[in-house]
């Protein structure tokens, strides 16, 4: 302990038992008094009280300036702690909530918020529905209803954009709350036929009703040998169906994407995880709060670790001051104004060209789900 905490210490010492000794005369003196006497004798003791405070302040406070006077470069570096203490303070705050921040950017609120947003109910068909894909050639998800989240359709037109880059198969992904007549069939039909979706009869037509709990996968002509009846039907049902009944349509298209990629690609199939966003954002919350309370509290540790030298906070060492000893017993002291006072005192798309289709057909195969 540095050698001014000694004098503060015994400057301490001395006070208390300045204290001590008023107490012992105000329960002297108080009990020949009267209630209302009694109560100015509390009063005048609490202000006497609260000059000896103010005289102890002021002393301790000269007591401290003398020692920086004398001790320059403690002084120096007690100032440059200090203010690094608080940037580290700050800086962790703002890392903190930065970090949370970047969780929610990963971790978007749940679609059917916007989808629910809508006022107007409407049930899409051929003629009605968005081709994105004819305004920009990377965008093959029609999403008009908001039920994907932005994030999983960027990463399905990635997965999609490579299905036609590498396997020259092109793709319309439709997800929307109602298809009309609640026939996702024969919109996926009218779709690829209108727009011609697919090189040399190999395209791809998916069409969900969200809310009418329907899926169709409808393969081109060309494409059927490859993407069969059977193998759609095990698609929407090994990946659709489960996430969909889990209320997640996010995983349910994004695991089907990319599915179909790795069917058609040979390639080991994806493992669908039924674990829902909202869970993985609470549980990386908790750990990322749990790393930065830690470095936080390591941090405390430290500077009260330097206090005991640098005396910022005089908790390492000090003996503190008695309170003021005269409360009245409805826990109320008397304030040096002459009223009372409780007890206590603490106070995107730009930059795209538009694509076209390349002229295929659908003759009628594919496979149907509901959930």
């Amino acid at each position: 302990m540095i050698a001014f905490s000694d004098d503060i210490n015994q400057l301490t010492r001395q006070y208390n038992d300045v204290i001590r000794a008023m107490e012992s005369s105000y329960k002297m003196e108080n009990k020949s008094h009267a209630f209302l006497s009694s109560y100015k004798l509390r009063r005048q003791y609490s202000q006497r009280y609260e000059a000896l405070e103010r005289e102890y302040r002021q002393k301790c406070n000269e007591i401290a300036t003398s020692y920086k006077r004398s001790h320059p470069q403690w002084a120096k570096w007690r100032n440059r702690w200090g203010i690094i203490f608080c940037l580290g303070i700050i800086s962790l705050f703002i890392g903190c909530i930065g970090h949370l921040g970047t969780i929610a950017d990963d971790y978007p609120a749940p679609a059917t918020s916007q989808a629910v947003s809508q006022t107007d109910e409407t049930y899409w068909n051929a003629d009605n529905i968005p081709i994105p894909y004819l305004q920009d050639s990377t965008q093959y998800v029609s999403n008009p209803d908001y039920v994907l989240q932005q994030p999983t359709v960027d990463r399905m037109n990635v997965t999609l954009k490579r299905l036609e880059n590498e396997l020259g198969i092109q793709s319309v992904f439709i997800v929307v709350n109602h298809i009309e007549n609640d026939d996702p069939f024969r919109m996926a039909q009218d779709v690829g036929n209108k727009y011609g979706v697919g090189y040399q009869n190999r395209g791809l037509i998916v069409v969900v009703g969200y809310q009418d709990h329907s899926i169709n996968m409808s393969p081109g002509r060309s494409l059927e040998g490859d993407l069969t009846d059977a193998e759609c039907h095990r698609l929407e049902q090994q990946y659709v169906v489960p996430a969909m009944r889990a209320e997640m349509p996010d995983s349910a298209m994004l695991y089907l994407a990319e599915a179909v990629y790795s069917t058609l690609q040979k390639k080991q199939m994806p493992v669908m995880s039924l674990k829902s966003q909202t869970d993985d954002e609470d549980s990386e919350i908790v750990m990322i709060i749990g790393i930065w309370l830690l470095l936080f509290t390591a941090w405390c540790v430290f500077y009260l670790k330097l206090n005991t030298k640098y005396q910022w906070f005089r908790l390492v060492g000090g003996i503190p001051l008695l309170p003021n000893p005269f409360f009245s017993s409805g826990g109320y002291y008397v304030s040096s104004g002459g009223g009372f006072g409780k007890g206590g005192g603490f106070s995107g798309g730009g930059g795209f060209s538009g694509g076209h289709f390349g002229g295929g057909s659908f003759g009628g195969g594919g496979a149907t789900s509901r959930w």
